[in-house]
């Protein structure tokens, strides 16, 4: 297997995360060739004039023949379909990554596809707005990104996700599928949820209090940020990632009733052990990303 220096990676996906990863990629020069395609072919075009590519190609197939690493940055419940097509035009030692923000579910499905070529790969950085106008080659600087290998995943693949993590300007953390999905369903997939439930919430309530709008400020636009991202991406995180967003939901639901039914005293409290659990979080994160 090639190192990632001396590989050509195609993007299949040239969205946020497909646009922003092959762009820096080109632009660092840390692998020889960098193509692209996606369904869209104005898409394509664009990624070619902007230099977010080297090469666009007009098939699927033709991109997985030029391929020594694949990345799947398509929405996850098109990885298998996609996956299946370029199959038999892809080379036996190309290694596949995927951007999907759960594994465990859509990992079983590429490692049964794939086999010893896959590994899971979620870099932890986005934007509200999708699409290729939105790419920044500097999108993943300083991010943490999950490598996710297999039961069948080579030690070599999973090496070369780790390459390609520093490569983004990113840094590697070797987990397992069911731990990612539990972690990304609390810190991700649930605020999501209750990011899209409050925006809906308020959208409710503006029928009846027209003044809504006007006195919405910094908690309003900072809670339902991310309920702003494209809906298919959502989508697809939560029905991933079904079973661990529903746990949780439970959870804190329960954690909610506690609150609110909670004397004055005892509510401050909670909210003052609220701000240093995120506290904790946010100093340990930190810490860490500076290892």
């Amino acid at each position: 297997m090639k190192s990632l220096k001396e590989s050509v990676v195609s993007v299949f996906g040239l969205g946020l995360l497909g646009g922003s990863l092959a762009w820096r990629l080109v632009e660092t020069g840390r692998v020889r060739d960098v193509a692209g395609w996606s369904r869209n072919p104005a898409t394509i075009a664009e990624a070619v004039e902007r230099g977010v590519v080297t090469k666009g190609c007009s098939s699927a197939e033709e991109c997985a023949s030029l391929a020594d690493v694949i990345v799947l940055a398509v929405p996850v419940r098109a990885m298998e379909g996609l996956s299946l097509l370029i199959r038999g035009s892809a080379r036996k030692d190309v290694a596949v990554f995927d951007l999907g923000s759960t594994k465990v579910e859509i990992g079983a499905v590429l490692s049964a596809i794939w086999g010893e070529r896959y590994a899971g790969f979620h870099p932890m950085a986005g934007k509200e707005r999708g699409g290729l106008e939105n790419a920044s080659p500097d999108l993943f600087l300083g991010s943490v990104c999950a490598v996710v290998p297999f039961p069948a995943t080579r030690p070599e693949v999973a090496s070369l996700a780790g390459e390609l993590a520093l490569a983004l300007g990113g840094r590697p953390l070797k987990i397992d599928a069911d731990e990612h999905d539990s972690a990304a369903a609390c810190i991700s997939h649930l605020p999501l949820v209750i990011s899209a439930a409050l925006s809906l919430l308020a959208g409710d309530e503006m029928e009846n209090h027209p003044s809504l709008p006007a006195l919405s400020a910094g908690g309003f636009r900072d809670t339902t940020r991310i309920a702003a991202g494209p809906a298919w991406l959502g989508a697809d995180m939560v029905a991933g990632n079904g079973l661990q967003v529903r746990r949780l939901a439970e959870e804190f639901k329960r954690i909610l009733d506690d609150l609110l039914s909670s004397p004055v005293a005892e509510l401050e409290s909670r909210l003052a052990a609220a701000a240093a659990a995120r506290e904790r979080i946010l100093s340990l994160k930190e810490e860490r990303t500076r290892d």
